[in-house]
């Protein structure tokens, strides 16, 4: 895998707790496994509100008339660019 660097500001005392309990030479995978999960996480979370937001009927309700609302815009803003172009 191809990696990039970055160059990140810590404090003198947590990276010479990261040399001394992670060794030199690993803190930059270790750093990276913990953005991963926290990223992942993250990621989860959102999903879990989507859920959390679909699963209740009124929202369900208002999300489809946004959408239908957006088809209907955007159709009809088709429907005038074409006549402008004709």
């Amino acid at each position: 895998m191809e990696k990039q660097n970055l160059t990140i500001k810590i404090s003198v005392d947590t990276y010479h707790q990261l040399r001394s309990d992670i060794g030199r030479g690993r803190i930059s995978e270790f750093i990276e496994s913990l953005v991963n999960k926290e990223l992942g996480s993250t990621e989860k979370k959102v999903e879990q509100e989507y859920r959390e937001f679909y699963s209740d009927p009124q929202n369900l309700k208002e999300a489809k008339q946004w959408e239908k609302a957006s088809i209907e815009s955007w159709l009809n803003y088709e429907k005038n660019k074409n006549k402008k172009a004709k």
